[in-house]
């Protein structure tokens, strides 16, 4: 008779204390409720030793809801996608989890990549017909689903070995040499400026990241999904800066894609679809100077956060006219009606390749650019912004 097999036990450390142990279902729900923390390191039977929490729990950016059409507006015809499950929906199986510390993930599949670029696109080209709303998750304290204290008396199948320890004046040292290393940059500095606390926090958890001996591309990481919802966070404020401040973030928009294209149709391809937490973008995040362009693009939004949140503008919505006029623009670009079918349809720009997909968003901005009638351009910025600040 063969016995049963105990369940999983897992531990986590936090700030140099150890908790737990919790069950596979208390993690499940701590875990998908957005309670881990990057900074965290966890622990159960099996390991060797302690691994960071980014590398058993990769920590993903919150799915948005299916877009909805504007009154009175018909969606492209096509077949139509299955919507994404919710997050209560999703099944969550950390034994299924991809484990390597400091590894970088293989590349997506072409289905997923292109999956999520024309979720993406179809927010961008059906700009004034959709619309997006983000809800930034609140994050609860460790103790919410810490395991009963009767449950912890009992003994587990193996005990964790102590956390490493984190020096204080380690991780304050390493705070200190990040800010003096980002001062260089426009990014951090308008960050540093309009956000403060969020900053110095950010520094410290990225500092203790570092006093664990974490590879770069993790520290990178975590600072990037952390900027990206910051971000999302603060969009509505970005999109009521004033008319010159959202042809800023346009214009920083276009000459990133340009830059990335130039680097290679995969840094271009991975920014669209995946944004600044994309692993090439975190690759070029490591080097102000690589990264230059992207930087600029993200201190550009912040810029236009801190306009909307001084002085907010009231922006009318784009119309059918504004969008003719678009359309002219793109005429001069060598669009064509299939052209626009394309785009403004996630299934068929599905199937066009990388670079086309690419250009066609270039082309887009610069269309939006290029657009005469100031009061039409205005209108038409905020639309095709919004998923560049809350996406």
């Amino acid at each position: 008779m063969t016995g049963q097999q105990p369940d999983i036990q897992w531990y986590i450390a936090r700030d140099g204390k150890q908790h737990g142990p919790l069950s596979d279902v208390e993690m499940r729900t701590f875990v998908t409720q957005g309670h881990l923390k990057p900074t965290d390191l966890i622990w159960r039977a099996g390991f060797a030793d302690w691994r960071p929490a980014p590398a058993v729990f990769p920590f993903q950016a919150p799915e948005p809801p299916a877009p909805a059409p504007r009154p009175g507006v018909t969606r492209p015809t096509g077949p139509s996608a299955r919507s994404a499950p919710s997050a209560s929906e999703r099944s969550f199986e950390p034994d299924r989890i991809r484990v390597a510390q400091g590894d970088r993930g293989s590349p997506p599949s072409r289905a997923a990549r292109l999956a999520g670029v024309a979720l993406i696109l179809v927010l961008v080209a059906g700009a004034g017909w959709f619309f997006w709303h983000k809800g930034a998750a609140d994050t609860g304290p460790l103790e919410t689903v810490e395991a009963p204290k009767s449950e912890q008396a009992q003994p587990a199948a193996a005990q964790p070995p102590a956390p490493p320890p984190v020096s204080q004046a380690a991780v304050e040292q390493g705070a200190q040499a990040l800010d003096a290393k980002f001062a260089q940059t426009p990014m951090w500095s308008v960050v540093k400026r309009e956000f403060p606390d969020w900053y110095s926090a950010q520094l410290k958890e990225a500092a203790t990241l570092t006093a664990q001996n974490q590879p770069p591309v993790a520290i990178y990481k975590h600072l990037a999904e952390a900027l990206v919802a910051l971000r999302r966070q603060h969009a509505q404020e970005a999109l009521a800066a004033s008319t010159d401040k959202l042809k800023v973030v346009a214009s920083a928009f276009l000459d990133n894609l340009k830059s990335l294209s130039q680097q290679g149709v995969g840094a271009c391809f991975g920014f669209i679809s995946q944004g600044e937490t994309a692993p090439v973008v975190i690759e070029l995040m490591q080097s102000p100077v690589k990264s230059a362009s992207v930087q600029a693009q993200v201190a550009a939004i912040f810029e236009a956060i801190a306009d909307g949140r001084k002085t907010p503008t009231q922006h009318d919505k784009a119309g059918k006219p504004d969008y003719e006029m678009l359309v002219q623009e793109l005429s001069k670009l060598g669009w064509k009606e299939n052209d626009l079918k394309v785009f403004s349809n996630p299934q068929a720009l599905s199937h066009e390749p990388p670079e086309r997909v690419c250009q066609m968003v270039e082309d887009w901005f610069t269309a939006h650019l290029a657009v005469a009638d100031k009061a039409a351009q205005e209108r038409l910025l905020v639309e095709t912004l919004k998923p560049v600040v809350s996406g």
